[in-house]
């Protein structure tokens, strides 16, 4: 410490020493940041106030973000005294006219798409990672709109989502074309909800790797389109969406490799030609015309499907996809027949995981058996029975063992006859048997519609003191296999 003139203390400051790192590091700390606080830095000092714009940030904006919001295109050219008075003005109005305002202005397509233009300018020069829309766009706007697409393209956006309409019941006459994907070369994942997705002839290159359709009318041509051109698409997704009768999954260089078809109207056929894909999922009411012209590397099905779909599995399906390895199906108002029959194919013979949740009202689970002889290298086998009714007749199964099954579970047991008789079975077949696992509760795959989904428990009313023991008396001690354990609970 100093004495200055007059004898005043003078304080020796130190350096700001963060300041002077190299841009690199600060952007790297700021990016640990939320991205309000990391444009906050940009007060501290000239040195910081451009720093927050190479940044990846991830923005997310409504209708009524940006109608709140719109002044930030227009406080630019308003000095900051003048803008106080017109901000205290327009909030004025604002509460005056309350409800009316927010009714007829909020969602007007034109507003809303002058307010995103004027956001993504401020922008320029920085980079969105992320950006997500969920505003009312519609057709008097497209191109407007796909100016703004250009210009999130600019700013590198690497994930969009865009939603175009804020009604749960509505959607938008929004088109959005493929073209627009050669906009964002580097757009990764995209997800596009309520609008229409066309065809174009003028799409290029493209990062695209995941695509998730959510209510949307797909015109004729345009996921051949998406397919033909997005080389490095790896997941499709199609939800709820309106699509032509045929939809054809096929492309000269397809990478894809995960693909979900669920509760589309309008779709009677699927071609499948894809050498990549690995994992088919598919929810309808009911079964379509399912090609499986070229799928060497598919190894898991997931089918959802209420009606008809058991003759289909044990019937067509084996002559399709023989190297299938993993499947899991869901029905309802299905019975359950396989022929016992000799039908000249080596039916699922590859098959290694099986799970099949049956909500039927009366059914003999003893005729799982058949499926258990189609399947000679399954390790592994989930059952699940949810509404079972009246005790069927049961009719007895010769005993064929079983080498290759390891694992047993069975949910939603009752302990009727008929279910005490198959996990008895499955005892006394599984040689090699390691774990049954017994269970009130039902485990239920819960979808996803946009990757793969997971399985939960749904507890049920547990078992009485004297069911949980005649279950145990009954089935403790019955297996063949010495290193069984029978899990009850």
């Amino acid at each position: 410490m100093k004495l200055g003139p007059g004898g005043a203390k003078k304080v020796k400051r130190d350096k700001d020493l963060i300041s002077q790192l190299p841009d690199d590091i600060l952007i790297s700390i700021i990016s640990c940041l939320s991205t309000t606080d990391a444009v906050r830095t940009s007060l501290l000092s000239r040195r910081w106030r451009n720093l927050y714009r190479f940044l990846p940030l991830e923005i997310k904006l409504d209708c009524y973000y940006l109608l709140k919001h719109a002044d930030f295109g227009i406080k630019t050219s308003i000095s900051s005294q003048r803008w106080r008075s017109v901000h205290g003005f327009l909030s004025r109005i604002e509460s005056l006219c309350g409800n009316f305002l927010a009714e007829n202005s909020l969602h007007n397509p034109k507003l809303i798409i002058n307010s995103v233009d004027e956001f993504l300018k401020l922008r320029s020069g920085s980079k969105i990672h992320s950006f997500r829309l969920h505003c009312c766009l519609d057709g008097s706007v497209n191109d407007r709109f796909e100016h703004c697409i250009s210009s999130l393209g600019r700013l590198g956006v690497e994930e969009l989502c865009l939603t175009c309409c804020c009604s749960y019941s509505d959607t938008s006459d929004l088109s959005f074309s493929c073209h627009l994907f050669s906009e964002m070369p580097s757009l990764k994942y995209l997800r596009l909800s309520k609008c229409s997705l066309q065809p174009s002839s003028r799409i290029q290159y493209n990062s695209l790797q995941t695509l998730v359709l959510m209510f949307v009318e797909v015109s004729r041509g345009a996921i051949e389109c998406i397919l033909s051109n997005c080389l490095k698409l790896q997941s499709l997704s199609i939800n709820c969406c309106k699509c032509p009768h045929k939809l054809s999954v096929r492309g000269p260089h397809l990478e894809l490799k995960r693909l979900y078809i669920d509760g589309c109207q309008g779709v009677g056929e699927i071609e499948l030609y894809a050498s990549n894909l690995i994992l088919f999922q598919f929810d309808a009411r009911k079964m379509v015309n399912l090609r499986f012209d070229h799928v060497p590397q598919l190894q898991s099905m997931i089918l959802y499907v209420v009606e008809n779909i058991v003759p289909y599995v044990f019937g067509r399906l084996p002559i399709d996809v023989p190297h299938l390895k993993s499947m899991h199906f869901v029905t309802a108002g299905d019975s359950l027949q396989v022929s016992n029959g000799h039908t000249g194919i080596d039916t699922l013979s590859n098959l290694r995981r099986l799970d099949v949740n049956m909500n039927l009202s009366k059914m003999n689970l003893l005729s799982l058996v058949l499926i258990l002889r189609r399947c000679p290298l399954l390790q592994e086998f989930g059952l699940n029975t949810n509404g079972m009714g009246n005790e069927p007749e049961v009719e007895e199964q010769p005993i064929v063992f079983h080498s290759e099954l390891k694992k047993m579970e069975i949910g939603g047991f009752n302990g009727t006859k008929n279910e005490m008789e198959f996990a008895l079975y499955i005892l006394k077949s599984a040689i090699n048997l390691v774990e049954m696992h017994i269970s009130r509760c039902c485990k239920v795959y819960l979808k996803s519609r946009e990757g793969p989904g997971t399985w939960i428990s749904i507890q049920r009313i547990p078992w009485s003191k004297n069911k949980y023991k005649t279950i145990h008396e009954r089935l403790q001690g019955q297996a063949v296999s010495k290193t069984a354990q029978v899990i009850i609970q």
